[in-house]
């Protein structure tokens, strides 16, 4: 998706991330956006999954035992 001024709605982001060659933004709904620099518009990115990784909603373990509560 391109969302340039004039096109459409353009959405509203409520947070912007800046690298030193790439420029972020994530919408209201959880979507993320990237700034194309050349077309001067915004593109909606895709997530995409592979096999390995765990499915959503699945929890890695992050090392170590867990206290147990009484």
């Amino acid at each position: 998706m391109n969302t340039s001024p004039g096109k459409g709605t353009a959405p509203r982001f409520i947070q912007i991330c800046a690298s030193q060659n790439d420029l972020f933004a994530l919408d209201g709904q959880g979507s993320i956006y990237q700034y194309n620099f050349t077309s001067q518009t915004w593109q909606k990115l895709v997530a995409s999954r592979s096999d390995e990784s765990p499915a959503r909603g699945d929890r890695a373990s992050r090392g170590g035992s867990r206290p147990a509560f009484p």
